[in-house]
């Protein structure tokens, strides 16, 4: 079995960033934020697609984009 991926350490203007997101207007943005504080916090992508009523999927995916493309991924769909 492989191991659960996690996000990488947030540096405070990342969180910051995330925290200000969870009131954002845009469902891509506000679930992207949601996921990386989740992960940040070390639960599983199974525990954050549970909690959040998404798929496992969705939740590595945005992992995926923050690992690549850091808070770009926030506003941009990747």
């Amino acid at each position: 079995m492989t191991p659960p991926i996690f996000v990488r350490p947030l540096a405070e203007e990342e969180r910051a960033r995330l925290e200000g997101g969870l009131h954002a207007k845009k469902a891509l943005t506000l679930r992207r934020c949601q996921i990386l504080l989740a992960s940040a916090q070390r639960h599983t992508p199974a525990q954050i697609a549970q909690h959040l009523g998404c798929s496992v999927q969705t939740v590595r995916n945005a992992l995926h984009a923050f690992a690549q493309h850091g808070l770009a991924c926030l506003t941009e769909q990747f």
